[in-house]
């Protein structure tokens, strides 16, 4: 209790002076649920006590698959929220038509608000021509989850997971386990999100790039996907599916479940498996390679849109939210990547880190991360290709001529 009310008069403190003249309820959409729902609504409810003038409402918007439409939707009928969480590669999608405040010019003039000690990763997505429409606030990196005693079963070395695609077959292959003798697996060697609408894209894009693709040309104006690099990391997700080695099911439950001994997720989520699981029964790693070590970034954005009544409240919402001691907080419950430099400095995250070298782990992937791009074009081109992907995976179809459609589908959206 007494920590509580240190923390509200740390936040009553930091906020001083920002408080505008009436006061002003503005509207904010998050996609979170669970746990990182209850601690993100704990943030707001925290503001909202010790800034009775600036009374913040969250809303759950739905999942990042379905609030992008929401939002678009409800910005041209006019009912839009005044601050959303909005996804990494979003900032374009809302900032090219001008939905968006341009944050810059409240960056300069916040003394409290550090622009370089954001991390690059998160900064860059939060940009568009040069300026910056979001600022970050959640960053997660796709990392490999595996359990060690399911590794110890099968003779597996706990400490060593696959390294590249044949160890990640390999294993599989031997982490696929019929206990029960019914001609299916009880067990799957991985899982994955591997439909569309459940955010297959962004894992498809981490084999696509081991592969050293490139997602389109030089001009920006054509897509370039269809290429060996595509065939090749869909060509490996038809193979995991076909020898039943990954489920086809959401899958989303399955890891912490013990129905599959590995699994591809978000850096973010090592919190909830830290807490269900306990720390030591479940391995860490980067992914496994091809040609090359990559991973993609994800996480989300706070922006502001042009409809919020009072921009100057809306910015202080934005700056606590993004400050070191919030993203500390963060980072630290949840498991994600601080976004702020700062907060690896602190003596909480100091020794976070000496205690679980999963979270050096963790940190150490933005070394070979890759960011979406900043285009407009690319929201509806990413669905494009998650479609294309899920067909020629479930139908077992060779991936080139889906993928040659797609790419003519993308070129057309350079096109309008």
């Amino acid at each position: 209790m007494k920590r509580r009310m240190l923390l509200i008069a740390l936040l009553a403190v930091l906020t001083a002076g920002l408080a505008p003249a009436q006061k002003v309820s503005l509207v904010l959409w998050h996609s979170y649920s669970g746990v990182r729902q209850q601690l993100f609504e704990t943030l707001i409810k925290e503001w909202n006590k010790a800034n009775p003038s600036i009374n913040v409402k969250p809303e759950y918007g739905g999942s990042l698959w379905s609030m992008r439409d929401k939002l678009l939707t409800a910005i041209a009928g006019g009912a839009g929220p005044h601050l959303a969480e909005i996804d990494s590669y979003w900032t374009p999608i809302f900032a090219k038509p001008g939905s968006l405040v341009k944050l810059e010019p409240y960056m300069a003039a916040d003394a409290k608000f550090n622009k370089a000690d954001l991390a690059r990763a998160s900064l860059q997505s939060t940009q568009y021509l040069g300026e910056s429409y979001s600022i970050p606030f959640n960053l997660s990196t796709i990392v490999m989850y595996y359990n060690k005693p399911l590794f110890k079963a099968v003779g597996l070395d706990p400490a060593k997971p696959p390294a590249d695609w044949d160890e990640l077959l390999a294993f599989s292959q031997k982490l696929t386990v019929d206990k029960n003798g019914d001609g299916t697996p009880d067990q799957r060697g991985l899982v994955f999100p591997n439909k569309a609408n459940l955010g297959s894209v962004w894992y498809w894009l981490a084999f696509f790039w081991q592969q050293e693709g490139k997602l389109f040309n030089d001009a920006l104006n054509a897509g370039t996907f269809n290429s060996e690099a595509g065939a090749l990391a869909t060509d490996l997700w038809r193979q995991f599916a076909r020898e039943g080695l990954m489920s086809l099911s959401p899958g989303s439950a399955d890891f912490e479940a013990e129905l599959a001994a590995m699994e591809l997720s978000s850096s973010s989520v090592m919190g909830r498996y830290r807490d269900n699981m306990g720390n030591a029964r479940f391995g860490l790693s980067a992914l496994p390679k091809a040609k090359a070590v990559a991973t993609v970034t994800g996480g989300g954005n706070l922006a502001m849109f042009s409809s919020c009544p009072d921009k100057k409240a809306g910015w202080a919402v934005l700056s606590w939210l993004g400050s070191t001691q919030v993203n500390k907080r963060w980072a630290l419950a949840t498991g994600s990547i601080p976004v702020r430099q700062s907060v690896l400095g602190t003596p909480e995250y100091g020794d976070y880190l000496m205690s679980d070298p999963k979270g050096n782990m963790m940190i150490s992937t933005l070394q070979n991360a890759y960011i979406r791009p900043n285009l407009p074009e690319y929201g509806d081109a990413s669905r494009i290709i998650a479609m294309a992907v899920e067909e020629a995976v479930f139908k077992d179809t060779d991936p080139k001529p889906l993928l040659d459609k797609a790419k003519a589908e993308v070129d057309a959206l350079f096109k309008k």
